[in-house]
């Protein structure tokens, strides 16, 4: 019986470090700094790609979150922080792409003429493009 009980163990160990291996890490955003009437702040945010959930923050804070629905590659966020205004226009190319058969094969093609298949944000202040976060 002890036999078994190792041989059941060492396959449980096996197994939760194989699973563990499997599970990537949420793609990190190339952060920007960005200075506005005096102030700076630091954009910077993480996708991860297994549940679609997009995280955006400022200065280390989490401000903006949230995933994206089938089929839509963008999103849009909008927050204040010290008093300033911000939005984010998200455009994700990976959520279509990923998809498999004729949808995916389709919106790859669309996405490669267009030249929009990045995963990135715009970061605007009064509509105007300030900078972009690039996944």
């Amino acid at each position: 019986m002890k036999f078994n009980q190792t041989r059941f163990t060492a396959l449980f160990a096996a197994i939760a470090l194989l699973s563990a291996c499997t599970s990537a890490p949420p793609r990190e955003a190339q952060q920007k700094d960005i200075k506005i009437d005096d102030k700076s702040f630091r954009f910077g945010g993480s996708y991860n790609d297994k549940t679609n959930d997009l995280k955006l923050s400022i200065n280390g804070e989490p401000l903006m979150q949230g995933k994206f629905p089938p089929f839509t590659p963008t999103q849009t966020f909008n927050t204040t922080y010290q008093d300033v205004p911000f939005s984010l226009h998200c455009y994700f190319g990976s959520v279509l792409g990923h998809n498999n058969g004729v949808l995916g094969i389709v919106a790859g093609a669309i996405q490669a003429a267009k030249s929009s298949a990045s995963d990135k944000c715009e970061i605007l202040y009064k509509d105007a493009v300030k900078d972009v976060l690039y996944f």
